[in-house]
């Protein structure tokens, strides 16, 4: 999720159902891009220990872009998200699943999410009219 006129911000999340997402999605501001995808993304899951930083290492390339996602939620007063790192070097991996230590995490190549394909669809939330408008990322 890309939230417009918001410096950047971005959420990636998993979901389990259609209808989770379909909840999200009603809870998002309007103008938010919203990116799916059809097939699973981060194939390596776990708990950040040594031997699983050593076993990201080894997936990922050294200089292709990776993210590390949080798979729970860090909450700061009445606001949560899920923590999440990209880079392009083993030192920025290893300094990402180093903050993210004996916490489940997902590791991976960073998804392919510019064009839609037949596995990436991309949306934007409508306003309370029903009008879909392109924000400003």
């Amino acid at each position: 999720m890309r939230y417009s006129a918001a410096a950047g911000s971005k959420d990636f999340e998993f979901f389990s159902s259609f209808e989770v997402l379909s909840n999200r999605i009603r809870r998002l501001p309007p103008s938010t891009s919203i990116i799916a995808f059809g097939q699973p993304q981060l194939p390596l899951r776990g708990i950040v220990t040594e031997s699983f930083v050593a076993s990201c290492v080894s997936y990922i390339p050294d200089g292709l872009e990776f993210l590390v996602l949080e798979t729970t939620r860090r909450e700061y007063g009445e606001k949560s998200w899920f923590h999440w790192t990209a880079g392009e070097s083993h030192a920025e991996l290893r300094e990402a699943l180093v903050g993210s230590r004996d916490v489940p995490v997902a590791v991976g190549l960073y998804p392919p999410w510019l064009m839609d394909t037949d596995d990436v669809i991309s949306a934007v939330v409508p306003d309370e009219h029903g009008i879909a408008r392109v924000g400003v990322y």
